[in-house]
């Protein structure tokens, strides 16, 4: 449910849950005021139609929130490579390790956040980068760069477009943390 517009029904729909349920909690403490004061609107021939509707809109609003959510969420393909036997499909999670298994090749480098997106057939990638202290960071942001694209195209075949590495944390932790 990342749709920004399934979450704002949700939130609307939860704020009408909250008031149902401060409702009936206020009912069963004896205040039944507000039950007398619904009853009477509901009896009201002009109001009729409009909680008729809002009650038809409200169930297929719900009704299409709970079919979204048991929907299987689509793989996340980055690289199709077409063979005489047929396709050969690359996800992101399987180059996101991919990504990880090279940076462990590389000295100072203690952990490895990859961020992929591919629009139109071309991978970008954003790496997090935690380092080691007294490491030359262009020097082994660079190099980070280079291993990752020519470990990507080796063993995927794949071209990167582009590798933006973020150097977020400088670690005095003695341990790799690349996994």
């Amino acid at each position: 449910m990342t749709n920004p517009g399934d979450k704002i029904l949700m939130g609307i729909l939860s704020l009408g849950y909250l008031a149902f349920s401060v409702l009936l909690f206020i009912t069963a403490l004896g205040w039944t005021n507000p039950i007398l004061n619904i009853h009477d609107y509901l009896l009201n021939p002009t109001t009729k139609w409009l909680v008729g509707s809002t009650g038809v809109l409200v169930f297929f609003i719900s009704l299409s929130i709970v079919i979204r959510s048991f929907r299987s969420k689509r793989e996340r393909v980055s690289a199709v490579h077409d063979t005489s036997l047929g396709q050969i499909r690359i996800s992101l999670p399987a180059l996101e390790n991919l990504i990880l298994r090279s940076a462990k090749k590389i000295e100072g480098i203690r952990e490895v956040k990859p961020i992929l997106r591919n629009s139109q057939g071309n991978l970008a990638i954003k790496l997090r980068v935690q380092i080691a202290p007294d490491i030359k960071i262009p020097e082994v942001s660079e190099e980070l760069q280079k291993v990752v694209k020519d470990y990507l195209k080796r063993t995927a075949g794949i071209n990167v477009q582009e590798i933006k590495v973020l150097v977020n944390k400088v670690s005095w932790d003695t341990k790799s943390r690349v996994e």
